[in-house]
């Protein structure tokens, strides 16, 4: 199965304060960078990465092995404006799309892995999703017969309505790990990230 990796790095970090949330340190490295890197080691294909505000100060640390950066315009009309702009990207070979927060900085290679597995189980035909302590999280692979779907959301839960709706047809995936919750939204979040995943290189 050909899964495709939408990464989502338009937003304006409004909650971060002056702070774009995206270029905050994280063991010397910029947070969406961290996030590409470990995408880059799964076998997710086409990678692309959605910009949007302060979109050349995020392009500028971008690994250069991601397939494809698109800027969206409309950023500020919410994620799904970004969603639509990577999933537009896609050719018909594509089987799913695993949407990732590019501020999610503890995702880690094995856990992205667990998903596509349990995709690749299902022969491309369910929804997946990760869970931590009943809490749903992300990232989410959808399958391409809910990108047309998809398409049509606005604002901030298209995603999640397509999701919510066809939640018999989703495959739920049990992380003993808060790493598929934890973003970096606040100036809390950022630190708490920050400390856990100096921990994790520790360890």
């Amino acid at each position: 199965m050909k899964i495709s990796a939408t990464i989502l790095a338009a937003g304006s970090s409004r909650r971060m304060g002056k702070s774009n949330k995206l270029l905050l340190l994280i063991n010397n490295e910029p947070i969406i960078q961290s996030v590409c890197r470990t995408v880059l080691e799964t076998k997710l294909n086409p990678i692309i990465v959605v910009t949007g505000y302060e979109n050349r100060r995020i392009e500028k640390v971008i690994p250069n092995e991601i397939n494809d950066i698109v800027f969206n315009k409309d950023w500020s009309t919410g994620m799904m404006s970004s969603i639509f702009m990577g999933i537009s990207k896609l050719d018909e070979s594509v089987d799913g799309n695993m949407i990732i927060l590019g501020d999610m900085p503890l995702i880690t290679k094995a856990t992205l892995n667990i998903l596509i597995d349990e995709f690749n189980k299902h022969k491309g035909q369910r929804i997946v999703h990760p869970s931590y302590k009943s809490i749903q999280a992300n990232p989410v692979i959808f399958p391409k017969k809910y990108f047309s779907e998809i398409l049509k959301g606005r604002g901030d839960k298209g995603g999640k309505k397509v999701l919510k709706k066809y939640s018999k047809e989703a495959i739920r995936v049990t992380i003993d790990s808060d790493e598929v919750i934890l973003d970096c939204d606040t100036r809390d979040d950022y630190l708490l990230a920050q400390m856990k995943k100096t921990n994790y290189v520790q360890t």
